[in-house]
């Protein structure tokens, strides 16, 4: 399947801030599942100093804007080629697996999410059996609710909630699976709403497990399924502060108002 995305991104300062500087994660990165046919970034507002691979294997690009500066726009917009891959995403980072195992702050698990895993020691099936268990039985007791969490809510606390956003069950579905000895990566892209639809959510969540013999598989808690040709894969991280689409400061006494709108220009089956 082709798609052609726009992913527009806009800062308002309420004052003019002295300096900025943001670090945008939103190039997807070819692989077997998604061929680039065509991407740019435009910017109005900021100057692009640079761009690199982080260790993640995600595209960086920085970005600074001085004095006086009143807004920012980022215009991200191209078109992928989306496979039909069953999930398998086998995107191998510079960084070793076993890294992967290790919790972070926002995916950490308290005890709430421990006791929740101890009910599945013993489990006899396979790991790919697990991992779809696990996605089941979260999605059975959390409900999806906007607003009900911020970007800095934590695992622990959305599932004693027991309710958030994708980037909720993402962590709390990677940090049940860390605890379950395996590697563990959180992934931010867009996604369609329903295969009908040319519409794109604003970002979506998910996840990326290691499986022996099958390599790195993606797992959508949110929606209790595996990535697949409605999804475009962006960046990845331990958790979603590595692979934000845009992170950064700016100084001066000043606020930021922000937009984002996304929308598919055009779709169509290969």
């Amino acid at each position: 399947m082709k798609m052609s995305l726009q992913n527009i991104v806009e800062f308002q300062f309420t004052a003019n801030p002295t300096y900025g500087i943001q670090r945008l994660r939103m190039t997807p990165k070819e692989s077997e599942r998604q061929k680039i046919l065509s991407w740019e970034i435009i910017l109005k507002g900021a100057k692009k100093e640079i761009e690199y691979v982080d260790h993640h294997g995600n595209v960086c690009v920085l970005l600074t804007f001085e004095k006086d500066t009143k807004s920012v726009s980022v215009l991200a917009q191209g078109d992928v080629e989306i496979n039909k891959t069953n999930g398998v995403t086998n995107e191998e980072p510079l960084i070793p697996k076993w890294l992967f195992k290790r919790h972070t702050e926002l995916a950490k698990p308290g005890v709430a999410i421990k006791k929740f895993c101890r009910n599945l020691t013993g489990f006899t099936g396979s790991d790919l059996d697990l991992v779809y268990k696990v996605a089941n039985k979260l999605r059975q007791t959390l409900k999806y609710e906007i607003g009900s969490t911020k970007v800095e809510t934590v695992a622990e606390e959305a599932f004693l909630l027991k309710k958030g956003v994708c980037q909720d069950f993402a962590h709390i579905y990677i940090s049940c699976m860390r605890l379950l000895n395996f590697p563990a990566r959180y992934v931010s892209g867009y996604m369609h709403k329903n295969q009908n639809d040319s519409e794109f959510q604003a970002t979506h969540a998910w996840a990326e497990l290691f499986i022996k013999d099958l390599g790195w598989i993606g797992f959508d808690p949110t929606n209790k399924c595996c990535p697949d040709e409605r999804y475009i894969r962006v960046s990845c991280g331990l958790d979603a502060s590595y692979a934000a689409p845009i992170r950064g400061v700016f100084y001066g006494e000043t606020k930021e108002d922000l937009d984002i709108s996304v929308q598919t220009l055009e779709s169509s089956a290969q």
